[in-house]
């Protein structure tokens, strides 16, 4: 496939990555309010408490709960600022653009350097998530394999 063909399918991959990282932190989430088999021990209670006393529906109050509790164990802001701004650019899913969040024109907004920033941070929240938070219980979930090469390694 040529680089104008690929650089089409910029847009939906945006799309159903940062879909997908919404998915696994909605999951987590829910993971805490309903105080599933396999928990998660490895968050403090008060952090449980909070978290099962707020209702945490949307991508945007996902991000902002992980930020607050830093479940991602980056000690800064920017992995979480990125997050929240790929949020809004999947939300330019609407062509419209009322918010005038990024470019107007949709092949800029949409390129492959924001592809691969979405990578990375589909990557990440796997990670760590596969890790930190394991939802892996007496073998049911099984590891994953990304369509890409990592951009991160062990």
């Amino acid at each position: 496939m040529d680089n104008n063909k690929k650089r089409l399918l910029c847009k939906p991959i945006i799309l159903i990555i940062i879909s997908i990282i919404e998915a696994v932190l909605h999951d987590f989430h829910g993971r805490i309010r309903a105080y599933t088999k396999e928990g998660v021990s490895t968050l403090a209670e008060d952090v449980i408490n909070y978290i099962r006393g707020k209702h945490i529906d949307e991508l945007e109050k996902y991000i902002m709960s992980a930020k607050k509790h830093d479940f991602f164990d980056m000690n800064d802001t920017k992995f979480y600022d990125t997050l929240d701004s790929f949020r809004k650019l999947r939300n330019r899913i609407h062509i419209q653009n009322t918010k005038n969040d990024f470019e107007s024109d949709e092949y800029v907004a949409f390129n492959e350097k924001r592809k691969v920033v979405a990578e990375k941070l589909l990557e990440k929240t796997l990670v760590v998530m596969s890790e930190k938070y394991s939802r892996n219980f007496n073998g049911y979930v099984q590891d994953f394999e990304l369509p890409w090469d990592k951009h991160f390694h062990d």
